[in-house]
């Protein structure tokens, strides 16, 4: 039966509630380390394939809606525990005086000693004093702070495993991609060498800025890491060496659009995966290279399909990078910025150094939002602040 003080959290003082979140994290451990118990009886059972499932974890995963690598993690420690006594014990414990452990700190534990091969031959007495070790550290370590002291002992016990461990991290390496409504959605595993060289680029590429007029920089830090992803993307497509398949050219997307839609600046164009643009943003991607837009008359019919260098060539390019030296409003690196028209092509501006400037990608939305102005002055352009952005003088 449940303990915890369940009386409605309004009525309670801040040490009432403090102590009755004790008592729920406690009633919560034994529960999770009793379905544990369950799960691990359930399998030895053989219960699932008498009633048709696959397996445990295809009846749990359905039965409970549960994702089946949640189940299968939870499986994969029910039946290691039994072969760590200490654990066991620590997760079940309510004597105050005793190390409690909670279930994620467990899965901490036993993965480390799993991990551990039959191969390095450490001694059955060794590995009882690492499971020790291990749950004394848990009394002031999260599951995270555990899993690093475990990998640190594993590699201390096992001298020959991080090769071999480093291989299969290797051979483990994934990554997802899923369309989302107004984008992708990805994730995945990179280890070794190529975690570092991402984090590097990721870390030095997310630091915060100021922003023109000296605040803070207004990103969240994933707003701040997304960028800096988009950046590195960007820069690499500009080599034209990021893709080999596309034999040294910028790869490239398509977008198909009415030519009343693209000079009037309304509606939508349409990427051949299906998803949709606005046309403030199709006019801002065509500024550049990297984008080949099928204009479309009234009756749909084709008028128009561009090519990549119809727009920046490598020497205009490389002249905007001499003359602009990156973003001309915030100074970024010319890496990562865009050539901007000034006049629209689709207004009949010309693909001219004098039509052009450098942006980054930030800024460049800016530009077509209408926030910043800019006009060439002897040559070189000068961007207007937006007069939102200026404090009002004082009277």
């Amino acid at each position: 039966m449940p303990y915890c003080d369940e009386r409605p959290p309004w009525s309670m003082t801040g040490s009432e509630l403090l102590s009755a979140l004790d008592a729920a994290q406690t009633e919560i451990t034994r529960l999770q380390t009793y379905r544990l118990q369950l799960l691990a009886a359930l399998d030895t059972n053989g219960h699932a394939a008498e009633i048709g499932a696959r397996d445990t974890i295809q009846l749990i995963s359905v039965r409970h809606r549960l994702d089946p690598t949640e189940v299968r993690r939870d499986l994969r420690l029910a039946t290691a525990l039994p072969k760590y006594s200490e654990v066991q014990a620590a997760l079940s414990t309510t004597e105050p005086s005793s190390p409690a452990l909670h279930v994620a700190q467990a899965e901490s534990i036993v993965t480390t000693l799993e991990r551990i091969p039959a191969a390095a031959k450490v001694p059955v007495e060794t590995l009882q004093v690492a499971e020790h070790e291990l749950v004394k550290a848990a009394q002031t370590l999260a599951p995270a702070d555990l899993r690093k002291l475990g990998k640190h002992l594993r590699d201390t016990l096992d001298t020959d495993g991080p090769e071999p461990a480093e291989a299969r991290a290797l051979a483990a390496e994934t990554l997802w991609l899923r369309r989302g409504e107004l984008g992708v959605e990805f994730g995945g595993y990179l280890a070794g060498d190529n975690a570092e060289l991402f984090h590097t680029l990721i870390f030095a590429g997310a630091k915060p800025h100021q922003t023109p007029d000296g605040a803070r920089d207004p990103r969240s830090r994933g707003k701040r890491q997304a960028d800096a992803l988009t950046a590195i993307l960007t820069t690499a497509a500009a080599t034209g060496t990021a893709a080999p398949a596309h034999g040294h050219i910028k790869p490239h997307i398509t977008v198909t659009i009415a030519l009343n839609d693209l000079t009037a600046g309304t509606g939508t164009g349409t990427l051949a995966s299906g998803t949709t643009l606005s046309t403030s943003t199709i006019r801002r991607l065509a500024c550049d290279a990297g984008i080949i837009p099928m204009v479309l008359g009234s009756n749909s019919e084709p008028l128009d399909v561009g090519t990549e260098h119809r727009f920046v060539t490598p020497a205009i390019r490389q002249t905007l990078n001499t003359r602009d030296k990156g973003c001309v409003i915030c100074q970024a690196p010319t890496a990562i910025c865009d050539a901007h028209h000034l006049t629209h092509w689709a207004d009949g501006g010309p693909t001219t150094v004098t039509n052009l400037a450098l942006l980054c990608k930030a800024h460049h939305i800016d530009v077509h939002q209408g926030h910043w102005t800019i006009t060439m002055h002897q040559g070189h352009p000068q961007p207007t602040r937006p007069t939102w952005a200026d404090k009002p003088k004082p009277p």
